[in-house]
């Protein structure tokens, strides 16, 4: 494994865990980092949306007899994640990638920002890859060569405790092998520690006991790529859900600056029409509207973001680019307002759409499920 890497690296963003400490006892947060000192682009770091290890989730699926109606909301759980981060409300999962060959001097990573001074009882993630299904511990299943790569190097927990400053513990994803590998459909529950001794390698050899040791510093590294060396697999990617500090767990990102101004909904109306949005007028490029009329056959997407985001009390207007049926080159307006707050309904909705060879879609509905919210302007 990289050391020198690694080293560097904690060195580096040890001044970020100290500045951000600004958190009450058994919260922290988890902030991606990409270690590329010389620019290779070849290593990535981040929390995205939807790729998260789902929990209390709804799925629609489609009806098999008629592929047309959907069958109504359907609950969906992976049995790896029975629990996780009540205020992930995007099922986020920590995206770690490094392309190429693993002795590239590049990682990627996380810093777990809000530890500092804590006693570590327990370690884990969630790591999306394929389990028995069983909802049950299974042994040696993180070894599965399909999925993410969980090698004896990476993801890993670095570990620095104010008992022994100078040197590093680490915490490989099957090196110690966990003490409970929970197994789902698509992902695995990897836990160190809780009534097991919490064991790591100090300075990647001497297997030693650091349970109920105060944290100085405290990260994830992904630093193994896409080579043999990588092991059991050259998949060079692994993607991880619901950090796991002493029981804590965090499944979504640092709140984000456009989320101060971010507005939601999704629902739908008397006919059954479903849609879905999210807007940010300070990252127009983030937002997004789905739209689908049953009866008429049609689905509208957005793409490219917004071209522009504008207000009118508690309602919000989305103009974009938009696919109708996967096809381009359409126009799309979209307006929601939040009733909620004058305790007259839900929220309305209407969509706009306008295309090639004089192409007009037009629908305007009260919704009769789901919600929308509209941030204070």
């Amino acid at each position: 494994m990289r050391r020198t890497v690694i080293s560097i690296a904690l060195t580096l963003l040890g001044g970020l865990a100290s500045a951000q400490l600004a958190f009450g006892q058994g919260s922290f947060t988890v902030v991606p980092f990409e270690f590329d000192p010389f620019g290779t682009h070849l290593v990535a770091a981040e929390w995205r949306s939807g790729i998260g290890c789902p929990t209390n989730a709804t799925t629609r699926p489609f009806n098999t007899v008629s592929p047309f109606n959907l069958l109504g909301p359907t609950p969906f759980t992976d049995l790896a994640c029975p629990t996780g981060d009540s205020s992930d409300t995007r099922n986020e999962g920590l995206l770690l990638a490094k392309t190429g060959p693993t002795n590239n001097d590049a990682s990627a990573g996380a810093v777990i920002v809000g530890v500092k001074g804590v006693k570590l009882t327990e370690l884990g993630y969630d790591i999306r890859k394929p389990g028995s299904g069983t909802g049950a511990n299974i042994p040696g299943n993180q070894n599965d060569p399909r999925g993410s790569h969980c090698g004896a190097g990476a993801p890993r927990f670095n570990i620095v405790i104010a008992e022994d400053p100078t040197a590093i513990y680490f915490l490989g994803c099957n090196s110690p092998p966990p003490d409970f590998d929970f197994s789902g459909t698509g992902w695995q529950r990897l836990r160190w520690g809780g009534t097991f001794p919490l064991l790591a390698f100090k300075n990647g050899t001497d297997l030693t006991d650091i349970k109920n040791k105060t944290v100085k510093r405290l990260s994830i590294v992904f630093d193994e790529g896409q080579d043999a060396s990588g092991g059991p697999d050259i998949f060079g990617l692994a993607v991880l859900d619901n950090i796991d500090v002493n029981g804590t767990l965090v499944g979504r990102g640092p709140k984000r600056a456009e989320e101060q101004d971010e507005d939601e909904g999704q629902g739908e109306d008397s006919d059954h029409d479903h849609f879905q949005f999210h807007d940010s007028p300070s990252r127009p490029e983030s937002s997004n509207v789905s739209f689908k009329d049953q009866s008429q056959g049609i689905k509208v997407q957005s793409v490219n973001g917004a071209r522009s985001v504008t207000y009118n009390g508690a309602c919000v207007t989305f103009v974009g680019d938009a696919l109708v049926n996967e096809e381009p080159g359409y126009v799309l307006t979209f307006a929601a307002c939040d009733l909620s707050v004058l305790g007259i309904g839900i929220g309305n909705l209407s969509i706009a759409v306008t295309g090639p060879a004089g192409f007009l879609y037009q629908k305007s509905a009260a919704l009769t499920s789901g919600r929308v919210s509209i941030h204070p302007h």
